[in-house]
């Protein structure tokens, strides 16, 4: 709400937001409610596409519902049923419907239980709230007691002895499921402005949301994902945008989306950063004006509150990209020398002395003072190493992901993302296959001094922490010390939280690519095609050969003209492969025709 206040709507409240908001209602009906107060689990989303909320009342309904009791006596079916007028609401009694027509004649709260025992039985409010408690605990004693109290009142007041008998027998088993309505009523209001804001606010909302969970890598890998898919970017860490927590910030014409906000991640998630080295950073570019250069940087902050660790830190998240030529090798290499420099011109300037420059009037450059700290140019780390720096010092990866050029490769091979684990609904054990890359490996001896190893296993979606017993470990250790992306079979139990996965199986990607490959499709855009790159996706073709036939599937607009290639192009379809042709094609070509043929496949398409 503070971003929204600060950069489009001064006067915003959200409590004075329309909560009658067709567009809300809609949205979230459509199961758009990752990061959604109560409503974002699989099984809420799913809940909430059945269910097609369109008031306040339904939206309280559907986190009273979402509970195993009344999943599993059928009360949520009839709820749906009901309200999308599949089924015709009914009463026990009509004098009941002012109690029960906002939730379709099912009973769901525990105030709609004392209220029928005022209006059928003649309870008080205390000996409602005495019903309702015996209810709940199934003391026996307690309920034959009070069925008798309920028969007899209802016969006084000239309701029907039999129905009034039954009616009290399904509050009886719906009381074990009843929910407290204020209660649900306070969440779904909660549900409704979250949901509000993600509609209209999208990224003020995931800037607030991924400041909660600063430290959760887990939701926050979960939350960047579901961002991009509303055009919003989350950026690395930048010294002259960045706040502790995560910051909204306007997009560059350059982007794909130029109309839409992006976030700026927190400088609090770097490790080695403290508040303080932070505060002391937006306290002197809100002065002074922005960082021209990492050594006007080094000569304005604070160096006794900014310290080495937590500059380090900054140059290999990148936080100095924006204002700053040098690439980050050169600066890390150089930080020693630029500190040292930064001090000296702090120290003078306490001392009120003065540089010949200065007497001058000439303000010395980044450029000049380059040259004379004798600075020399040197290729960036690559690639891979960025990333790698960010998972170490954010835990997550930001900028890209080493996975990025396999990410339909890994669909194909895997049962599902990871991130989609830890939500299947169940209590018992699943097989499943996972693809990812291994990180944070921790061997340890068990008792009996075996060698067995925790790690996670982590995709585009998110990690699980994986439990390799001795068997599979002495079996697959070789696998464990690779930095390629793998393929584990193993088994979730569902009981556990966290969810773990117990892998039997360990393969690199490329090992178990060439064993269920049976075809390899190359999707290529007729502009795509030139001499050069046609010359250069031969030479791969011909550095991969193997035994798995190729074709290509050749596009031009709506057009598409399928051109298989000889015996001489049979390929070993490793991931390797396919993300060396995707650079060419600038694309995500490639696709592997997994247990099937290439003509089947082919014809399919």
């Amino acid at each position: 709400c503070k971003f929204i206040q600060r950069d489009q709507r001064p006067d915003f409240d959200i409590e004075a937001i329309d909560l009658e908001d067709k567009n809300v209602y809609d949205f979230i009906s459509r199961g758009e409610t990752i990061g959604v107060f109560q409503l974002e689990s699989s099984g809420m989303i799913d809940l909430c596409k059945r269910i097609r909320p369109d008031s306040l009342e339904d939206i309280t309904a559907v986190n009273a519902l979402y509970r195993p009791g009344p999943l599993e006596s059928g009360m949520v079916d009839d709820f749906i049923e009901i309200k999308h007028g599949r089924k015709d609401m009914s009463f026990a009694f009509p004098d009941l419907e002012p109690v029960l027509s906002d939730t379709y004649g099912v009973i769901v709260y525990q105030e709609q239980v004392m209220n029928i025992a005022r209006i059928v039985a003649g309870y008080s409010l205390g000996q409602a709230d005495m019903l309702r408690r015996a209810m709940g605990k199934k003391k026996i004693s307690e309920m034959d007691r009070h069925r008798e109290i309920f028969r007899t009142g209802a016969i006084e007041r000239g309701f029907d002895e039999k129905k009034a008998v039954d009616l009290f027998e399904l509050m009886a088993n719906f009381a074990a499921y009843g929910f407290n309505k204020s209660h649900a009523v306070a969440y779904g209001l909660i549900a409704y402005q979250t949901a509000f804001l993600k509609y209209y606010y999208p990224a003020e909302f995931f800037a607030g949301l991924l400041s909660t969970e600063l430290s959760n890598t887990d939701k926050v890998t979960a939350y960047i994902s579901n961002a991009r898919t509303y055009g919003i970017e989350v950026l690395p860490p930048d010294v002259n945008e960045s706040l502790w927590l995560f910051n909204v910030v306007e997009a560059s014409p350059e982007d794909e989306n130029p109309n839409v906000s992006n976030i700026r991640f927190g400088m609090g998630a770097v490790k080695n950063v403290g508040e303080g080295a932070v505060e002391e950073l937006i306290r002197e570019r809100k002065e002074n004006g922005p960082f021209k250069g990492f050594i006007d940087f080094c000569e304005r902050v604070n160096l006794r509150k900014v310290g080495k660790k937590a500059i380090e830190s900054l140059i290999k998240v990148g936080a100095f990209y924006s204002c700053e030529k040098m690439n980050r090798r050169v600066l890390l290499e150089n930080m020693e020398l630029i500190v040292s420099y930064g001090l000296k011109k702090q120290e003078e300037r306490e001392l009120g002395q003065v540089s010949l420059f200065d007497m001058d009037g000439a303000d010395s450059s980044q450029e000049t003072t380059r040259e004379l700290l004798d600075i020399q140019e040197m290729d960036d780390f690559d690639s891979l190493d960025k990333l790698k720096y960010e998972q170490e010092l954010l835990g997550i990866y930001v900028s890209g992901h080493p996975l990025d050029r396999f990410k339909d490769i890994l669909s194909q091979m895997s049962s599902m993302p990871i991130a989609q684990v830890h939500e299947i609904e169940g209590n018992n054990k699943r097989e499943l296959v996972l693809a990812g890359l291994i990180t944070g490996k921790k061997n340890i001896l068990t008792k009996k001094g075996d060698r067995m190893c925790f790690a996670n296993l982590e995709d585009l979606s998110g990690k699980i922490e994986c439990v390799v017993f001795p068997t599979v470990f002495k079996e697959y250790e070789e696998v464990f010390e690779t930095d390629e992306p793998v393929i584990m079979t193993g088994e979730v139990r569902l009981a556990e939280d966290p969810r773990k996965f117990f892998p039997s199986k360990v393969q690199k990607l490329k090992d178990q690519a060439e064993d269920r490959v049976s075809g390899v499709r190359i999707n290529v855009k007729i502009e795509q095609v030139s001499a050069p790159k046609l010359e250069r996706f031969k030479q791969i073709l011909l550095s991969y050969r193997g035994s798995i036939p190729a074709h290509i599937i050749l596009e031009n607009g709506d057009a598409k003209g399928r051109l298989p290639l000889g015996d001489e192009f049979l390929v070993n379809p490793t991931p390797q492969m396919a993300a060396r042709i995707n650079e060419i094609f600038n694309d995500n070509s490639v696709k592997f025709i997994v247990d099937g043929n290439i003509k089947d496949a082919t014809t399919e398409l």
